[in-house]
């Protein structure tokens, strides 16, 4: 019997003080979607040593899950990087959701500035992959003010801002909406995952 897919999955990277307390978490709901793709999900902490452990592992897919403001001396940042030079070294594709895509975009030079009216709203976006919804969720308080280098637009919302991208040369995409909080998962973004990580 043919074993499932195995996606690796970054996770939020948390500090709380009052308790002097470093965390590693995330919304189960994507590990949900996952499993939707009949794939299954490797929970990857932010510690630099797991990258050993990936090197060994047989990857068929990364994706960076949503959550945490990107900058640029995080933790999470820094292995986000590191799986990205490993995607380029061996052929993995990279699905970044809303964190995700900024992090893709920033490791290939590309800036973020402040947005408003992106968190816990619902907008339309505009595109030409007939796949994609019409009206996505939105949770994000940063948005792309230059693109990264090789870096395509291929969706933007109803007021400018750039909602989906696909790297020109490797198999990395991002989506600025999260698919895995949608009450009933979107068949067609499931779809094209799939396809990403066939």
């Amino acid at each position: 019997m043919k074993s499932k897919k195995t996606i690796a999955v970054t996770m939020r990277y948390d500090y709380i003080n009052s308790i002097k307390e470093t965390r590693n978490s995330i919304d189960f709901r994507i590990v949900d979607w996952i499993f939707s793709m009949g794939m299954e999900p490797l929970l990857v902490p932010n510690n630099i040593k797991i990258l050993k452990f990936i090197n060994l592992k047989k990857i068929d897919g990364i994706i960076f899950s949503g959550g945490n403001n990107v900058n640029n001396n995080s933790i999470r940042n820094n292995l986000e990087y590191k799986l990205l030079i490993l995607s380029k070294k061996k052929n993995i594709p990279v699905l970044g959701i809303c964190h995700g895509l900024q992090i893709i975009n920033k490791f290939e030079g590309g800036t973020l500035k402040k947005v408003n009216n992106h968190i816990r709203k619902k907008h339309e976006i505009l595109s030409k992959i007939k796949e994609y919804p019409k009206i996505v969720n939105s949770f994000h308080n940063y948005s792309i003010s230059k693109i990264g280098k090789n870096l395509k637009i291929l969706a933007r919302s109803s007021d400018g801002e750039i909602e989906a991208i696909k790297h020109e040369k490797y198999n990395w995409l991002g989506w600025m909406w999260h698919p895995e909080r949608d009450k009933k998962f979107n068949r067609n973004i499931l779809n094209i995952a799939k396809q990403m990580f066939k």
